[in-house]
């Protein structure tokens, strides 16, 4: 996998984990609130929590393994054709 592909990845693993805690955050859960003698509101869960969580979890790990990889290759990879000219940067007179 070179580094634009990684990148790519990357951000397809951030937008998957946001949609699941967004999901586990908000809509994990059925409210049903029954009316009479006594005002009851009953909670049952839509989704397995366990394996949501589970699920959230995985990709934060994915996530930052392919960060810290992203940072290794381009700690040692060289850019090319460029050299640096700090003249560039000038003085002020």
């Amino acid at each position: 996998m070179n580094l634009s592909q990684a990148m790519g990845w990357q951000k397809t693993l951030q937008t998957r984990h946001n949609e699941l805690v967004q999901l586990r955050n908000e809509n994990s859960s059925r409210s049903t609130r029954l009316w009479g003698e006594k005002q009851e509101k009953i909670t049952e869960p839509v989704y397995d929590v366990k394996h949501l969580d589970n699920l959230v979890t995985k990709i934060a790990i994915e996530i930052r393994k392919l960060d810290e990889g992203i940072k290794t290759t381009n700690a040692v990879t060289q850019v090319l054709d460029y050299v640096k000219n700090e003249d560039v940067l000038g003085e002020v007179r």
